[in-house]
């Protein structure tokens, strides 16, 4: 999972570094494109209740001091 990471790292930054040189771009805007492009590609091979049990353990786990790092899934 970690080159996973690592990847999806970049590929975050690089979208919001690009947001932020555009003025017709915001970041907050750039994080929902981003979220919804994650679930779009989800729903290809995954059930709606299970995007969505996704979905509420990443939020319910935004509390906590370490991320959340799934293995396998």
């Amino acid at each position: 999972m970690a080159g996973e990471f690592g990847y999806a790292q970049g590929v975050v930054d690089a979208a919001f570094a690009a947001a932020d040189q555009r003025p017709d771009m915001s970041p907050d805007a750039m994080g929902r494109a981003l979220i919804q492009a994650v679930i779009d590609r989800y729903r290809r091979y995954r059930t709606s209740s299970d995007v969505g049990n996704e979905l509420m353990y990443l939020a319910d786990s935004l509390d906590d001091d370490e991320p959340v790092i799934t293995r396998g899934c």
